[in-house]
């Protein structure tokens, strides 16, 4: 993904960012929505962060002013799959 470039969309980043502009991840920690900022930064949240703000680590740029807002439209664009099933013990 080129820094603030939408890889399907293209076109210029706008702020503040759209469902469309992020994707999910799955970080040592958990899984969180990432974006790459127009300064070039890769930025990284938990899903289940409630601070309202998310902001540029680098340039500080309002990624969103209600980040829990941004989740439930990225999920409703992008519902998640069946839980994997658990792996059976071999005897």
């Amino acid at each position: 993904m080129r820094a603030g470039v939408h890889p399907e969309r293209g076109g210029a980043m706008q702020f503040p960012v759209r469902a469309e502009d992020v994707k999910i991840v799955q970080g040592e920690s958990g899984k969180g929505l990432q974006v790459v900022c127009s300064c070039g930064a890769v930025n990284w949240n938990h899903l289940e962060i409630q601070d309202s703000l998310w902001r540029c680590r680098n340039c500080k740029q309002v990624f969103t002013d209600y980040y829990p807002g941004l989740v439930e439209k990225f999920l409703k664009l992008h519902p998640p799959g069946p839980a994997p099933e658990p792996a059976s013990a071999k005897p």
